[in-house]
């Protein structure tokens, strides 16, 4: 049967469906709708009408000032400066600057500036910028207060240009350099929160939304162009703001706001670029005359217009329903707005009792606002979308309780913020009750219901009891398909990493993912195409071409077939056909090998064919590995496997020729393997590799490792950045003479322990140190570390050369209990050589224990 919501009927056994009227208000709703700005010297934000997201202007320095400034530094400030506004229903998009003309400048301790066509370009700010991007996203990309964020931080305002003034190249835009480091920064820091930039012709090879800021500007049609042409809304966030300072503005989009919304020829100019940019908030028109019955008039017809409008069509519902039973509930739903919903917040079905107070609440399985798309292409003759908006249809099947008192209850609908469960996006529907619901009908449990009055309904506009809480706990109601159906997806599978390949496969480690149920397996996702499945948390990809780099991602997935959000993605480079990877190994203790003097093969359960070679050295103890094989003459990767409690060295002559040093670092004990590698110039065939130590004695031997080479060119010495020696004192200098510290550890800026620097973290912790020269000749970093548990490769992200990951991504490589050589190669992972920069390490990605670096080097 089919019933107007407002009528009284009589009680109906079996299905009811009703069709609801679109409302014609504007009210508020989150993210959506003009936006306020709150500028820096501001006290707090302004109450506006339509209000519910607000940028604001946040001085660099009030988060940061010097490089060590924790992580806390930017929530203390967030709490104090935000504090309250959940209760308000508001939310902040922040906008972090250095520069504000005729508003001061707010550059960090170590930054240099002064010169304004190099304070931009410097390789400092660079790496300064990148690390506090990955800071800000420890603060922020958790926090339900935020709403999305403006990457900001570089040029005028923040917003990625410096004119009138232009940099050395004549330029005046953001560099690629920095659209690299800032916009991988960005990306990885915030995987929970939507990134804006400025320009639709930056950030090219990133998906970050727009910000047009002469919006609708005709002398700035470009922008808006640039945006639609970028066509990144379905799942981006478009907007902006309306110059009223420059340009034409008095040919469109008028000259101040009252003259945008006032003037139809005006506000109809706006509302099609809104349309066709697909936009979801405006500021600076928001500084409207309320009181003005024109302008008034206006500002609600735009405000339908900004980002979603959902408007449910009809619904059909259970009319009665047994305690303990089951009911049905359906509803049509399309969005007559101009953009999604952008973020996964859960649909409810609640019950109510007389006086409106929930009785009853679930949540639908299976609904994701964010599909909810409008229409696209819009027709600005006919004020239409030419595809129209889809209409969508959503369904469940909930558990009443068997405990639930016989009675007559209200069937209402309400979209909730996670953080709270609260209702908080609204339906546009003229059905409205104060608190977020929109009502239904009439259900009867354990009888028929009484009747189909539904009362009065509420305005939308006037409801400002609506929040939301700074915590996210469990939801405390049932969900469709049984009412404690399990509708909760594993955890993000965290750490990918690439623990091996060959020249046809790569092989992949990652953090297992919890679940409330439990993890049945895994989805790894080849450059976005599924390329297989694993029931634990490692993987083998095979039949890949030699020489190419492939990008992989994981998902999660439980047996009631919730699947977890990609995990972060992870590149690996196949070795070439001929070889590489680990590369042909030689074992020192070999019956072909020789050996002179005191040279000796023992015993070692450690080494990996049970045996080492010790007493290389002293002047009398040698090992000459024989049959070393090349395919080619060339420079070759030689790792060498040895065990030494105490730092020695080595000379090396390679078919006879002239003698050069390997420095072997302590590996903590006689039992401990380690490794160094170094270049070696091979003859095509076979080889000879012979090790002696004319001065004292060596460390002990287990094997050598022969990769890569063929390419005709000779071997490279080691440039040292640090090898812990406190010479210089830690933290001060490096070994190259220039700046390194660290702060946030849970020993402080870490200290040194038998020449190496121990570093202990609980989920925080950063360390920097400048190379800014540059490292063209090396193809590689090399990082001798060990960890107190091992697998601590997982717990660290660096920066160098504009590029941030995991320490397991960069290198594919382990860290251990013993001291082990973790090398990067530099090209392959697309390291700037020339502009290295700062390198860092981060340590606030969900780990804690301890490492000890005993060196960092380039080969």
């Amino acid at each position: 049967m089919t019933l107007p919501l407002v009528d009284s009927a009589s009680a109906a056994v079996g299905p009811i469906s009703v069709n609801l009227t679109e409302t014609q208000e504007a009210f508020k709703n989150p993210f959506k709708g003009f936006r306020p700005t709150r500028f820096m010297n501001d006290a707090g934000f302004s109450n506006h009408e339509y209000g519910t997201v607000f940028k604001h202007y946040i001085k660099y320095t009030d988060l940061e000032n010097a490089a060590t400034d924790s992580v806390q530094k930017i929530k203390d400030w967030s709490n104090t400066a935000w504090a309250g506004i959940e209760s308000q229903n508001k939310k902040v998009i922040p906008r972090v600057f250095i520069v504000y003309p005729n508003g001061g400048e707010y550059w960090p301790e170590g930054v240099p500036h002064g010169d304004v066509a190099t304070q931009w370009t410097s390789d400092t700010l660079k790496n300064r910028l990148t690390a506090f991007i990955q800071k800000l996203g420890q603060a922020w990309d958790n926090d339900p207060r935020v709403a999305y964020v403006e990457l900001g931080l570089w040029g005028n305002w923040g917003e990625h240009h410096i004119w009138p003034d232009k940099l050395a190249d004549g330029t005046d835009r953001i560099p690629l350099a920095f659209q690299t480091a800032l916009g991988n920064a960005a990306s990885q820091a915030f995987q929970n929160k939507k990134v804006q930039v400025r320009y639709p012709d930056t950030f090219q090879n990133f998906n970050f939304g727009f910000l047009w800021d002469s919006f609708a500007l005709i002398d700035d049609l470009a922008g808006g162009e640039g945006i639609v042409s970028r066509n990144v809304w379905r799942t981006q966030i478009n907007g902006g703001e309306i110059a009223y300072d420059w340009g034409q503005k008095h040919i469109q989009p008028g000259d101040s706001p009252n003259d945008t919304l006032s003037d139809p020829t005006h506000r109809n100019y706006v509302i099609d670029w809104i349309k066709k940019t697909h936009s979801t908030s405006l500021g600076w028109v928001d500084l409207y005359d309320a009181g003005n019955s024109a302008v008034s008039e206006g500002a609600a017809l735009m405000q339908k217009e900004f980002g979603y409008r959902f408007v449910i069509n009809q619904a059909t519902f259970s009319g009665s329903v047994q305690p303990g039973g089951s009911m049905n509930v359906a509803f049509q739903v399309v969005n007559k707005g101009s953009a999604p919903f952008y973020y996964n917040w859960p649909v409810e079905a609640s019950l109510l009792n007389s006086d409106r107070t929930v009785a009853w609440k679930g949540i639908f399985n299976n609904a994701d606002i964010r599909t909810w798309m409008p229409g696209d292409d819009w027709n600005s003759a006919t004020r239409q979308y030419n595809q129209a908006p889809a209409v969508h249809q959503v369904s469940g099947t909930f558990a009443i309780p068997s405990n639930m008192p016989a009675g007559t209850y209200t069937l209402a609908l309400s979209i909730l913020d996670p953080y709270g469960y609260k209702p908080s996006a609204r339906f546009a529907n003229a059905n409205y009750y104060t608190g977020g619901r929109t009502p239904l009908g009439k259900v009867g449990i354990g009888m028929d219901p009484a009747n189909q009055n539904l009362g009065a309904f509420d305005q939308l506009k006037s409801d400002n009891t609506l929040s939301y809480s700074l915590t996210q706990t469990p939801y405390n109601g049932g969900y469709s398909g049984g009412g404690s159906a399990d509708t909760q997806a594993p955890s993000v599978p965290g750490n990918v990493a690439v623990s091996g390949k060959t020249s046809s496969s790569v092989s992949l480690t990652w953090s297992a993912s919890t679940d409330n149920v439990g993890v049945t397996g895994y989805d790894i996702y080849r450059g976005g195409v599924w390329a297989g499945s694993a029931s634990s948390a490692a993987f083998t990809d095979t039949g890949l071409n030699p020489s190419t780099t492939y990008g992989y991602s994981v998902r999660a997935k439980d047996a009631a077939g919730n699947v977890s959000g990609a995990s972060g993605s992870v590149s690996a480079t196949t070795n070439a056909s001929g070889g590489g990877g680990t590369g042909t190994a030689y074992e020192a203790e070999a019956a072909g090998n020789t050996r002179t003097g005191a040279a000796v093969v023992a015993a070692c359960g450690t080494c990996s064919g049970g045996s080492k070679v010790g007493y290389i050295g002293n002047n009398d103890g040698t090992l000459q590995f024989n049959g070393v094989s090349a395919s080619a003459a060339g420079s070759y990767t030689m790792t060498v496997s040895y065990l030494g409690a105490e730092a020695r060295s080595m000379q090396i002559r390679v078919n006879g020729g002239s003698p050069s040093t390997l420095s072997l670092p302590s590996t903590g004990s006689w039992t401990t393997v380690g490794t160094v590698q170094t270049q070696v110039q091979l003859n095509a065939g076979a080889n000879t590799i012979h090790f002696s130590n004319p001065t004292g004695w060596a460390s002990d031997l287990d094997l050598i490792q022969i990769s890569g080479g063929g390419n005709g060119s000779g071997g490279t010495s080691s440039l040292v950045l640090d090898n812990f020696d406190n010479s210089p004192g830690w933290p001060s200098a490096n070994d190259l003479g220039k700046w390194t510290g660290a702060n946030g550890f849970v020993n402080n800026a870490g200290v040194i322990e038998s020449g190496a620097l121990k570093l202990q973290y609980n989920n925080d912790g950063w360390l920097g140190t400048d190379i800014n020269q540059n490292i063209g000749n090396y193809a590689k970093m090399v990082i001798r570390v060990k960890g107190a548990n091992g697998g601590e490769q997982n717990h660290v992200q660096l920066t160098i050369g504009g590029v941030t990951r995991t320490l397991a991504a960069f290198s594919g490589d382990t860290v251990t209990t013993g001291y082990k050589n973790i090398a990067i190669d530099l090209a392959a992972n697309g390291v700037d050589r020339s502009s290295p920069g700062q390198m860092t390490m981060t340590f606030w990605h969900g780990g804690s224990g301890t490492v000890w670096i005993d060196e960092i080097r380039f080969e």
